[in-house]
């Protein structure tokens, strides 16, 4: 069984809870042992270090961008040029950034998949090497073929770093 490590919010509504459990149990089907810090891995080490021990036990790492800040009304870099009023905007945490770069640091295989609504970082396209999917959070997503080439080609990509 390969481990994959999984950067996600520990803190999840019930909608991102249930498309969560249904992308666990695509992952089990494929041999895939997901692996998360505060919920299958618990450590001794300061939260920085125990990512960078974990994510080395792993063959892979899924990067889940759910919405974890709700803002109503805001600004983006206030008292600059490039100042952009936000209103209704959603922000992922900001754990899966430091995540997804240790991941790329240490050459994982990487998929990367965000809610609707989230960008920004490691969420924006042409950050990384990596296409940023947008999920809906529901089953029948899940079953798309849009979910499941990537999908499959990650999953080969595991296995073929694994051995």
């Amino acid at each position: 069984m390969a481990e994959v490590f999984v950067s996600k919010p520990n803190a999840l509504t019930s909608q991102q809870l249930t498309w969560y459990s249904l992308l666990r149990q695509k992952l089990g089907e494929r041999g895939l042992n997901p692996r998360t810090l505060g919920e299958t891995d618990f450590q001794n080490s300061p939260p920085m270090t125990a990512v960078i021990e974990l994510m080395r036990l792993c063959d892979g790492a899924l990067i889940l961008g759910l919405s974890q800040t709700f803002i109503k009304e805001g600004l983006h870099k206030p008292g600059t040029d490039n100042e952009v009023p936000m209103r209704e905007s959603c922000l992922p945490s900001p754990w899966n950034h430091i995540e997804a770069a240790v991941a790329f640091a240490l050459g994982r295989p990487t998929l990367i998949i965000r809610e609707r609504g989230i960008s920004g970082g490691v969420f924006d396209m042409g950050i990384t090497d990596r296409f940023i999917h947008q999920a809906d959070l529901n089953a029948d997503w899940l079953s798309s073929q849009q979910f499941l080439q990537p999908f499959n080609l990650w999953h080969e990509e595991i296995l073929t770093q694994a051995h």
